[in-house]
């Protein structure tokens, strides 16, 4: 009522507490930010003092660090995601690693899952020549008859 009395609205200062979030918040992830730009620039720093075997071993170690990082605190598919890049540098099997990973972040739906595909997996090379030796054998029954019943007519 006092608006349509007085004319005056809430709705600047809306704006204003809204333009003040979004500057505290933009201020907050730029700090953020300034803070990892220096923290990685002391280590370039570092690693551009070092010689060419500390650079390459203080990049190893900083890529399988943010590496751990990642697939510890992530899900499943992150922690797979990891651990086959991991095993790629390495020169080990990206797959097999990547399936570890899977089944050591998976929640019991992803185990399941995987359990089934390995199982499906395994059965149709089991049974595939089976079913192609039915197949072939049904073939030869349906041409036998074909050519007996041609023959009595």
């Amino acid at each position: 009522m006092a608006m349509l009395v007085d004319g005056t609205s809430d709705r600047s200062h809306v704006a204003t507490s809204l333009s003040d979030a979004w500057n505290s918040a933009l201020e907050g992830a730029t700090a953020k930010l300034s803070s990892k730009v220096d923290e990685w620039t002391d280590r370039l720093n570092d690693v551009a003092a070092g010689t060419a075997k500390n650079v390459s071993s203080e990049i190893g170690h900083q890529a399988a660090k943010g590496l751990d990082e990642i697939a510890d605190d992530g899900s499943a598919k992150q922690q797979a995601v990891a651990a086959g890049v991991v095993a790629g540098v390495r020169g080990k099997n990206p797959l097999w690693a990547a399936l570890k990973g899977a089944w050591s972040g998976g929640s019991v739906a992803v185990k399941a899952a995987i359990v089934a595909v390995v199982l499906g997996v395994v059965l149709l090379l089991v049974l595939s020549p089976v079913l192609l030796l039915v197949f072939l054998l049904s073939i030869l029954v349906i041409a036998a008859v074909a050519k007996a019943r041609s023959a009595k007519h």
